[in-house]
C-alpha cells in the first residue's frame, strides 16, 4: 500500500536517477518537518522564525514540484541549500544562538548536504555549511548582543529542544530509510540488467558458433560436390548420387538460413503476428505436401491425419513456421521406414495440432532445455544438421500467437508434440488490440 505511494512521490526507477529520487524525497521529507516546525515555533511565541519559515517552506515545496515534474535537479538543489541555510541562519539569531537547538539543526543540514549534493558541488556546500557555523559562532561570541533569546522560561526551552531532537530523529530516519530503499531498488535494477545482459551475451555467442560451424560446414560440402562434378568425369550413378547429396545438403542449408532469419528478426523485434480466422487444414496443406516429398525420399512415410474442419486464432505464416519445423525435426530423427503422423483434437476452446514421430526420441537429459539454446544441435539418423534454433523458434512463435506448446518423448521410441491454438469463435466476440491481436471479448 505505502510502496505504490512513496514511488509516485519520489519517481519511477526507470524515469528519475538515484540522486534524483533521493532529493525528491528529502524534499518532501523536509516539507513534512518544515510544516510542523512553523506549529512549534508559533506555539513557543518565536514569530519572527514563523516568518522565516514560511517562505523557506513555499522554496522547498516549490523545489520538490520543479525535480519531481519539471526534471530540473540542479536549479531546484541549488534553491532548497539557498533557503535552508538562509533558515539555519534566522534560526540562529531569533531562537537563543547557541543556547538554542540552531547547532542540532545545522548538524541535520550537514547530514541533508553530504545525501543529496552533486559530486561536483559537493566541497562547495561542505565548506559553506562549515563557514556559516564557524562565523555564527564567532559572532555569537564577540557580539552577543546580536542574538535575541526566544525562551521565556526553562519549560519553552525545554520543549523546543525536544522536539527538534524528535524531528532531527524522524528526518534522519525516513531519509536514510529513503536512500537504502532507492539504493537497493537501484541493485535490484543493475542486476536484473545484468542477468538479462548475460543472456543477451549467451545468445550472441550461440549465434555466432552457430554462424562460425553449422553453417559453414554445408557450404563447404556443396562447394565439395560442385568441385567433383567439374574436375572429375562421373557416371550417371555417382552423378545421381552426389547430386541427390547436393540436393539434401541445399535443402537443410535453405531451411538453416530460414530459421536464422526469422530467429533474428524476432530478436530484433521487427516480427508483427497478424491473427486472423485460419482454417487448420487448409493452412497446412501445402507445408504437408512440400514435406511430404521430402520426407518420402528418406523412406519414411508421413501420414495426414488432419479431421477436424476447424478454424483457429493464428498467424498463417508463423503457424506454417512452427509446423514446418517439427515435422522437419521428425524427418531428422526419423530413420528409413519409420512414420510420421499429423493429427487434431479438439480440447475446450483449443485445437491442438499432434506432430508424432516413430523416431530416436529426445534424451532425457536433453529434455529439460530442449525449447532453449543450451541444448546443441545433434545429427539426425542420415547424418543431417541444424542449428538448434527449430524448436526455440516453435516456441517463441506459437507464445507470440497466445498458443501453447509441449511434447512428450520415449528415448527410441519417438516424440509427440502438442501446439494448442485457440478455436476461432464469432466476430461478434472479438476486437482487434493495439497491438494487432485479436481479443475475445466473449
Amino acid at each position: 500500500m505505502l510502496q505504490p505511494f512513496w514511488t509516485k512521490i519520489i519517481g519511477e526507477p526507470i524515469h528519475f536517477s538515484l540522486e534524483a529520487r533521493i532529493f525528491n524525497s528529502i524534499c518532501f521529507i523536509s516539507a513534512i518537518g518544515l510544516s510542523f516546525g512553523i506549529i512549534n515555533n508559533f506555539l513557543i511565541g518565536a514569530q519572527q522564525i514563523v516568518m522565516v519559515m514560511v517562505p523557506v517552506l513555499a522554496c522547498v515545496v516549490f523545489s520538490y514540484y520543479n525535480a519531481r515534474y519539471n526534471k530540473k535537479l540542479n536549479s531546484s538543489f541549488v534553491l532548497y541549500m539557498v533557503a535552508t541555510n538562509v533558515l539555519i541562519i534566522v534560526n540562529f539569531r531569533y531562537n537563543s544562538g547557541i543556547n538554542g537547538p540552531a547547532i542540532l539543526i545545522f548538524i541535520l543540514s550537514y547530514f541533508l548536504t553530504i545525501s543529496i549534493v552533486p559530486p561536483k558541488q559537493f566541497w562547495f556546500w561542505i565548506i559553506l555549511n562549515l563557514s556559516v557555523v564557524i562565523s555564527l559562532l564567532f559572532v555569537n561570541y564577540k557580539y552577543p548582543n546580536l542574538i535575541i533569546s526566544s525562551y521565556h522560561n526553562n519549560i519553552s526551552r525545554f520543549v523546543d529542544f525536544g522536539f527538534v531532537y524528535f524531528l532531527m530523529a524522524f528526518i534522519i530516519l525516513m531519509v536514510t530509510k529513503s536512500i537504502r530503499k532507492s539504493y537497493y531498488s537501484e541493485k535490484e535494477l543493475v542486476e536484473r540488467k545484468a542477468a538479462e545482459l548475460e543472456i543477451a551475451n549467451d545468445t550472441k555467442n550461440k549465434l555466432f558458433s552457430i554462424l562460425a560451424h553449422d553453417l559453414r560446414s554445408p557450404l563447404t560440402s556443396i562447394q565439395n560436390y560442385l568441385e567433383i562434378l567439374s574436375e572429375f568425369r562421373l557416371d550417371n550413378t555417382e552423378k545421381l548420387s552426389i547430386e541427390k547429396e547436393l540436393l539434401n545438403s541445399t535443402q537443410y542449408t535453405q531451411q538453416m538460413l530460414s530459421n536464422l532469419l526469422s530467429w533474428s528478426k524476432s530478436q530484433m523485434k521487427g516480427v508483427t503476428v497478424n491473427l486472423t480466422n485460419l482454417n487448420l487444414k487448409e493452412a497446412l496443406q501445402g507445408t504437408f505436401k512440400i514435406h511430404q516429398t521430402i520426407a518420402a525420399e528418406k523412406g519414411i512415410y508421413l501420414g495426414n491425419e488432419l479431421k477436424n474442419n476447424v478454424s483457429i486464432i493464428a498467424d498463417r505464416d508463423m503457424l506454417q513456421l512452427v509446423v514446418r519445423n517439427l515435422i522437419n525435426n521428425a524427418i531428422k530423427f526419423t530413420a528409413p521406414g519409420g512414420e510420421i503422423n499429423i493429427a487434431d483434437d479438439i480440447a475446450g476452446d483449443y485445437c491442438r495440432i499432434i506432430v508424432r514421430d516413430s523416431g530416436t526420441g529426445i534424451p532425457i537429459d536433453k529434455q529439460e532445455n530442449i525449447f532453449s539454446l543450451k541444448v546443441n544441435s545433434t545429427y539426425g539418423t542420415k547424418n543431417e544438421k541444424g542449428v538448434g534454433l527449430g524448436l526455440v523458434l516453435c516456441k517463441e512463435f506459437t507464445e507470440r500467437q497466445n498458443g501453447k506448446i509441449t511434447f512428450e518423448s520415449v528415448p527410441g521410441k519417438g516424440t509427440t508434440f502438442y501446439v494448442s491454438f485457440k478455436i476461432y469463435p464469432s466476430f461478434n466476440d472479438i476486437n482487434v488490440s493495439d497491438n494487432g491481436k485479436l481479443v475475445n471479448n466473449a
